[in-house]
Order: C-alpha cells, then sequence, then structure tokens
C-alpha cells in the first residue's frame, strides 16, 4: 500500500467523531429502557426540575454518575418542559480518581457540554491531616456549589443510587441514632441551589449491569482511597437484608415515607417537635 493512501486513511481514522456507546444486544436495550423509566419516575415523584431550570451534573468518571448522565440525555429528549444541562468533572491533585481522555470523547458524543474544572483538593490538607472521604466529598460539594452559583445553575445532580441511599439510612441509625439519610431532592439554608438523586430508584446492581451493556465498565474511575469501614459494613448489612429478593430494597426506600409514628418509641419532647415542625 501506498505512503499516500496511508496518510490518507490515517488522516481518516483521526478526524472520526467518537464513537457512541451502543447496547450491545436486545436485552442492554431493554435494561437501558428500564433505568429511563425509573430515572423519570424519580423526577415526577419528587418534582426534581422546573420548567427552564439549569441542571449541573457531577461527573466523577465513575459507571453511577456517568450512567446517570446518558439516562439524563434521554430524558432531556423526551421530558415535559425543556432544560439545560452540562456536566462539570472536578479533577483531583491525587491519581486514580479522575476521569480520562475516553470519558469526554464519549460525553461530548452524547452532545452534552463538559467542563473540567482542577481542585487541589490533598494539597488543602493541613498538616498531619490525612485525605478521607470525608474531607474529599465536603471539597467536591463546596466546589459544585460554588460553580452553579457562578454559572447560574439552580440544580446539581448527584450520582448516588438507591444502594448509597439505604446504605446511609443504616449507617445513621447505627452510629447516629436517628432515622436519616440522602435526600431524593434537598435544599439548602446557605445557598440557592438545591441537590438532586436522580438515581433513587435505581440500584446499584442494575448500574453495574449498565455499564457493561454500554461497554464503559472496564475504564469507570474508581476512587483508590475505596469506602470507609462503616459503609462496607452497611453494605454487608444490606445485602443480607436483601437476600431475599432486591424487592426488599423497593420495600425499605418507601419505609421512609412511611413511617408510623403510633408504633415508634418517640419522646414526648422529640414528639412534639415533630407536631410543631409538621
Amino acid at each position: 500500500m501506498s505512503i499516500p493512501v496511508l496518510l490518507t486513511m490515517w488522516s481518516v481514522c483521526v478526524t472520526l467523531p467518537p464513537m457512541i456507546p451502543q447496547p450491545r444486544d436486545r436485552d442492554a436495550r431493554q435494561i437501558a429502557a428500564k433505568l429511563a423509566k425509573k430515572l423519570a419516575r424519580a423526577f415526577r415523584h419528587f418534582s426534581m426540575l422546573n420548567k427552564n431550570e439549569r441542571l449541573l451534573v457531577a461527573l466523577s468518571g465513575g459507571k453511577d454518575s456517568l450512567s446517570m448522565l446518558y439516562l439524563l440525555t434521554r430524558l432531556q429528549k423526551s421530558w415535559d418542559h425543556p432544560f439545560y444541562m452540562k456536566a462539570l468533572h472536578i479533577r483531583s491533585d491525587f491519581s486514580g480518581c479522575s476521569a480520562d481522555e475516553r470519558m469526554e470523547k464519549i460525553i461530548r458524543s452524547w452532545g452534552v457540554d463538559y467542563e473540567i474544572l482542577d481542585v487541589p483538593i490533598k494539597g488543602r490538607l493541613k498538616p498531619g491531616r490525612n485525605l478521607n472521604c470525608y474531607w474529599c466529598s465536603t471539597q467536591r460539594r463546596m466546589e459544585l456549589l460554588r460553580y452553579a452559583e457562578a454559572n447560574d445553575f439552580g440544580v446539581i445532580a448527584l450520582g448516588h443510587h438507591q444502594d448509597d441511599i439505604l446504605e446511609t439510612l443504616l449507617m445513621n441509625m447505627a452510629y447516629k441514632g436517628e432515622i436519616s439519610t440522602m435526600m431524593p431532592v434537598m435544599k439548602y439554608y446557605k445557598y440557592p441551589q438545591r441537590v438532586i438523586r436522580p438515581l433513587c430508584y435505581i440500584k446499584e446492581r442494575e448500574i453495574i449491569d449498565f455499564a457493561r451493556a454500554f461497554g464503559f465498565a472496564t475504564y469507570a474511575t474508581r476512587c483508590p482511597h475505596g469506602q470507609t469501614s462503616k459503609r462496607l459494613e452497611a453494605r454487608r448489612a444490606l445485602e443480607v437484608l436483601s437476600s431475599r429478593g432486591e424487592f426488599v430494597k423497593d420495600k425499605m426506600f418507601e419505609s421512609m415515607s412511611r413511617v408510623n409514628l403510633e408504633y415508634l418509641p418517640v419522646q414526648e419532647g422529640a414528639q412534639a417537635s415533630l407536631r410543631f415542625n409538621s
């Protein structure tokens, strides 16, 4: 083969647009459709987005946030009210926790505006302090809020799925002595923005299957610092509770909206406080 022909082939290869990941078979397409319905259900049940709102999607580069972004692109095309969406990836100053160029190609192939924000999370640590999940997530959340406020985004989407929410519920019950968890929609007192969790009806197992079907599970990022021991314990407890079927997780999630105070040992002062706040 001649050199001009080879050069022409090389030119075509490097200028082709990135391939959009597609479900590999009929089952994969069904998974995508099922999860898209669950995400739309969360938007309706919790009134996550108002008309013409600007949505900032927090993209870690992991399977959860990347799956959420794709499902949001599907929702954007079919949702009753138009909305603008942009993905923001906060790139940290430690290795193993940032998206690479393959992620950027996929995101741009979906037609989503995308930006990378460099933040020295590790560099902000005070002398003698070690990096941990709480510090990292706090710094990222603060930067998300600052960016959202500076660029007129009223809503921030986080990629926490149903398992994350239930694990947090168990952790707070076991270690804080209270029934609380991550909210599907959370409003801040100090900031005008609110946080939404569109994956609240979607289980981690479904996201794993989805990421495999779309072909990005193999290079989705994973934090090298892992999970806290308390969350791992809560995860194991959730696995035991749901060993009879995944429907148990749905029932646990539903239970948080159906609290029967008549059959809970609420102290008199706390009960009066509940009546007052309601």
